[in-house]
């Protein structure tokens, strides 16, 4: 091979090594890009997943957030109306309350009216009872009231209330003042009040009997602790 040859022949030969150098780097190029596609590819699916987990958390809480707040607004409406049921109903209380009083005193101005008894006089009878029998049955405490109202009708005795129950050595409560101190303290039961009415209304539990006295072996009508007479 003669020298002209020879440079030929290195000439095609390096051609050939530079164009397979290069095929090389080619292929070289499209696999990184392909690596790098790839790991691209596969961060933007996870930035995808991601996002999409934070959304259904975000939906959740938000349905938790709604849900707490519709069971909030339902205990705020319930206790509402358990607040508006119950005034309504004390105010039924009270209305019921106040048209018994009403009935009650409306039925004692006409007892009184019909007897001619004042209500001075009714309030002094009540508390009268209460002294003499607070602490007894009811028929006990009616006894009481009887024994006053007969003596009112009895000519043995004044015409009134007042001046049965003031008449000199006749009730313990007045000469020992506890009937002064339960006029001015108004402290007399409901009870007594309603004996004190029925007595006036004309009840006899112990007919015409114009005494009382603690029971000590007399004979007589007894109640409770008392022997009428």
């Amino acid at each position: 091979m003669n020298t002209k040859s020879r440079r030929l022949w290195m000439h095609a030969a390096g051609m050939f090594a530079g164009m397979v150098f290069l095929g090389m780097a080619c292929e070289t190029t499209v696999f990184a890009e392909g690596v790098t596609q790839a790991d691209a590819s596969g961060t933007v699916s996870v930035q995808t997943e991601t996002i999409q987990t934070d959304m259904l958390l975000a939906a959740a809480a938000q349905t938790q957030l709604q849900t707490a707040q519709a069971q909030a607004a339902q205990l705020q409406l319930q206790a509402a109306q358990a607040a508006a049921l119950a005034a309504a109903q004390e105010q039924q209380k009270a209305a019921a309350e106040a048209a018994q009083a009403a009935q009650k005193a409306a039925m004692e101005e006409a007892v009184l009216a019909q007897k001619g008894v004042s209500r001075q006089e009714y309030e002094l009878l009540a508390a009268l009872i209460q002294c003499e029998a607070g602490g007894e049955s009811y028929i006990g405490q009616v006894a009481v009231g009887n024994v006053v109202m007969n003596r009112v009708e009895s000519e043995q005795h004044p015409d009134t209330i007042s001046e049965v129950i003031y008449a000199a050595g006749q009730f313990s409560p007045v000469r020992n003042g506890s009937l002064k101190r339960t006029l001015s303290s108004g402290n007399v039961s409901a009870s007594c009040r309603q004996a004190a009415l029925e007595a006036i209304a004309g009840s006899e539990p112990v007919g015409d009997k114009l005494y009382f006295r603690r029971v000590n072996g007399r004979s007589g009508q007894v109640i409770g602790n008392h022997v009428f007479y």
